[in-house]
Formats: C-alpha cells, structure tokens, sequence
C-alpha cells in the first residue's frame, strides 16, 4: 500500500481520489450530489478552518487505487496544544490501520499526545477505534432539511414571536466591523455546548480568529451567511450561520446556533432560524437544503430543528485515545 499527502498528488491520483470520494459520497449521502474535482481540490489544500492546520492523505492499492482518505488536524489554539483529530474513510480494518499509523506518525511529530477520532457511528467504526482502546465520548446526530418543506406559516410565527426589544442584523460574506464584536461574543458562548466527554478545552475566539476562520472558509468555497441577534446598544444576544456551499449549493451546512446565557428562553433561537430560512429561499434559491449536526445530548436544540423540519440521516462518534494508546495496539 502506497500513501501519499493529497497536495502531491499526480493527476491520475488525484483522478483515482475523486472517484474513491464520490463513491463514499453516494453510499453515505445517495440523496446529494456528489463532490465536485474543485471541491475536492479545495479540500486538500485546506490548511486553516476550525482554527487548525491540516493533512489529508490517500492510500493506494499495488494497482494505483484509491482505498482511503485520511486526515488529521492540529488545533492552533494553545490550549489543545497536545490534541490531534484524525478521520479515515472508509474505515476497513487492513486500510485504515495502514493510513491511521501515518496520521499517527504526523500527529507525533508535531507533540500531540491525544487523539479523537471521529466519523460515522457504525458497528464496524465503533469496533475498530474500541478494539484500539478507545472509548466513544461524543455522539451527534446529523439531520438533514428541505428547505422547500418548511411550513412557512410557521416560520412567520417565529418571527413574529422575537423579543421586542432586540433587532436582527443579517450578513454575508463578511462581518460587518461594526458586528464584530458581538460576532466574536456568540462564537465564544458556543463553548457552552455539550461535548460530553471528550477531553478538550474552550477555545476563546477573538476578532483576529474570527475573520481568518470567515476567509479560511471562503477558499474553501464556503460562504458565510450570518443572522445575529443585538440589543439596541449593540451587544449579542445570539446568532445563528449558515455555510453556503458553492461547490454544491445542495451541500450547504446549517452551523451553529447561540443565544447568549442572559438571553435564553425568549425563542431567540427559533426567531434566528426561521429569519435565516426567509433570507435564504429569497437571495440563495440554489440552497435547497441543509444539513446540521447536534450533540445526541443537546434535547433543546434537537427538539427545535425536529419542529422546523430537520430529519435525522445518522449518527456520528468521536472517539478518544492517547496517541502511545493507539500506536501499540497497532504495533
């Protein structure tokens, strides 16, 4: 078995990588269109969202086929300094412990001593990282929306159920300077979200962070749209974004939803989201759906998207080791 990183990739192996791609894209999503060369491309040469820097590799076969993809990412924050996340597809036991010990290999190579794994939640997957000693600490249930199917009479009805006293400020592209500030006070009360049991710390994001992660996503051909929720001297009462899809408008993602602490229980939430739907079906009919992950513990925000009309597609695990952990068991 041959591995090289996606970055050095020959035409033909990068020919032999999207077609691997697009198969795991219709056996996972057969309801989506594929992945596209210049998503794929885009992808590979990511070296910048989520705050981190990445590595994707492509296992090959003797006779020059693509059997895997791997990619491990390192948190530039300074307080995940020793974690790294790995991801193998399609996870086969004889292919993924060729391309994990390489993910391993680069992972140790920059001092990371943790690792979390993460990727569909199968029999087959949980068998593998548990049989290397790892432990299933985070599950999250991805759940996909057809935005023609939302009722919108009850999308009005959120709306008009927003606080009184707050405004709703929507942006693309780029954050307006002015929002900034509250952008980055939403981004840091996502850390309010449940992990579980994944040994990670908070990152504290600040305006800096910020703007990188919303140009990080834009090479990648993931534009951000923004709906935050301010109060009348401009201060964050919650936000909520979506990442347009250029490549495939179809693919577009449904990220995070916040509402400040001092501000909860006020429909805040649903206010966001149906004001983000309206604005979508009348400047991106090309989005005609979304998909959006929750932690399987989150009931609140499982209970809002299964009210607008979000259906469940799978479930996805993380899973964590330390790094020596997994390397023995390989070994």
């Amino acid at each position: 078995m041959r591995i090289v990183d996606a970055r050095q990739l020959d035409p033909d192996g990068f020919a032999a990588a999207l077609e691997l791609q697009q198969r795991i894209d219709r056996e996972r999503d057969p309801g989506l269109p594929v992945t596209p060369a210049a998503e794929l491309r885009a992808t590979f040469d990511d070296d910048a969202t989520d705050h981190c820097r990445h590595q994707r590799v492509v296992a090959f076969t003797d006779s020059n086929t693509a059997a895997a993809i791997g990619h491990v990412e390192l948190n530039t924050d300074a307080a995940n300094a020793a974690v790294a996340g790995v991801e193998i597809t399609p996870s086969d036991d004889r292919t993924a412990a060729a391309v994990l010990a390489e993910l391993l290999r680069l992972a140790r190579a920059d001092g990371r001593t943790s690792i979390i794994a993460w990727g569909d939640h199968t029999p087959a997957a949980d068998a593998f990282w548990t049989g290397l000693g790892a432990e299933l600490r985070y599950t999250e249930q991805e759940s996909r929306l057809d935005l023609a199917a939302v009722d919108p009479e009850l999308m009005a009805q959120w709306i008009a159920a927003g606080p009184a006293d707050l405004e709703l400020v929507h942006w693309a592209r780029h954050c307006p300077e002015d929002r900034i500030d509250a952008l980055v006070a939403t981004a840091n009360a996502m850390n309010d979200a449940p992990t579980d049991d994944l040994e990670i710390a908070d990152t504290v994001v600040d305006a800096a962070m910020a703007r990188a992660e919303i140009e990080a996503r834009a090479a990648r051909g993931l534009e951000y749209h923004g709906v935050l929720a301010v109060t009348a001297d401009g201060e964050a009462a919650g936000a909520t974004d979506v990442f347009v899809n250029r490549h495939r408008p179809a693919a577009s993602w449904q990220w995070s939803t916040v509402v400040m602490p001092a501000h909860r229980g006020r429909g805040i939430g649903r206010w966001m989201k149906a004001a983000m739907w309206q604005r979508l079906r009348r400047t991106e009919p090309e989005v005609t759906a979304l998909q959006t992950g929750n932690a399987a513990s989150n009931a609140h925000m499982l209970a809002i998207n299964s009210e607008m009309g979000f259906v469940p597609t799978h479930l996805t695990g993380c899973w964590q080791a330390d790094l020596e952990v997994l390397r023995t068991s390989l070994a």
